[in-house]
């Protein structure tokens, strides 16, 4: 599984976080919401990216996060 962090712009609210359940919803500064979550592959990220664009949603960004080096020493 591969973690991303999607980036709305849009504050967080209740009916965005009930929208994507299988990502923790938070608030960032700026009007913005980030998605954290865990996918098995890049078919299921595109179909997250496709249910944003069915509701209409806008995106800032899409960073996949590399748990493997998370904590690692530099």
């Amino acid at each position: 599984m591969v973690t991303y962090e999607i980036v709305l712009p849009y504050a967080r609210s209740d009916r965005l976080a009930a929208a994507f359940p299988e990502f923790a919803c938070a608030d960032l500064a700026r009007q913005r919401t980030v998605l954290v979550g865990e996918l098995h592959d890049q078919a299921e990220l595109h179909s997250v990216l496709n249910r944003l664009a069915d509701l209409g949603l806008e995106l800032d960004q899409v960073r996949r996060i590399d748990t493997a080096t998370q904590g690692a020493p530099s």
